[in-house]
């Protein structure tokens, strides 16, 4: 367990770039549980949550078996066990068993099996990692990347070994052995963009499909 947490905080500190940028505001935060330790040394604060932890920032409420707040202001959250987040702004709710926020630059990041409900847009995502840029509104899932969207001719299920899901413009960039199934018909192409307000899909490289005229 200490390993997941480690290598979660980790990525996201590559992943922004720099490790000792000059911490913003963020959202007051509030959090319980069964059981709580709390290390408070200067540049290393540390509170590791255990049996019902919860967590809440903002729209955010996390739900964990156990929940660490690490750094000044406890910028990063991992979860492990059981994890639920809930962003009540965007009306998502994520459910994984290891997870990973930076309250600063609202970095989400999973590494491992990961399940999306979007309610605001109707869409269901899964995934064997998920990296969510809540500014951007850009989720990029990876390894049996799987997206399901209720459209009003039926299902659309957009399957890659990589989908970009950009909700802020409602498209889909789906890159390796992409493929769509959509009332009754199937679609393959090494790339494929989906609109997903006007459900126009663009198909490159490599095409083939079955389509029941």
């Amino acid at each position: 367990m200490n390993s997941i947490r480690t290598r979660l905080i980790l990525t996201l500190l590559l992943c922004m770039g720099t490790t000792f940028a000059p911490l913003l505001a963020v959202e007051p935060i509030s959090f319980k549980g069964g059981y709580t330790r709390a290390v408070m040394r200067e540049g290393r604060e540390t509170i590791m949550l255990t049996q019902g932890a919860v967590v809440e920032t903002g729209s955010i409420r996390f739900e964990a078996q156990s929940i660490e707040l690490v750094g000044p202001n406890s910028r990063y959250l991992v979860g492990t066990g059981s994890v639920r987040l809930t962003d009540s702004s965007n009306r998502i709710t994520i459910t994984c068993n290891s997870i990973s926020y930076d309250r600063e630059t609202e970095l989400l990041l999973v590494d491992g099996w990961v399940e999306i409900q979007d309610l605001e847009h109707e869409v269901i995502a899964t995934g064997a990692y998920l990296s969510y840029s809540r500014p951007d509104g850009i989720m990029k899932l990876q390894i049996a990347a799987k997206l399901l969207r209720h459209t009003d001719s039926g299902p659309m299920v957009c399957r890659a070994d990589s989908i970009e899901y950009d909700r802020t413009s409602m498209r889909l960039s789906l890159v390796g052995n992409s493929s769509i199934q959509w009332k009754g018909d199937t679609y393959q192409a090494s790339a494929t963009t989906v609109d997903l307000e006007t459900d126009e899909i663009v198909m490159e490289g490599s095409i083939k499909g079955v389509v029941h005229g």
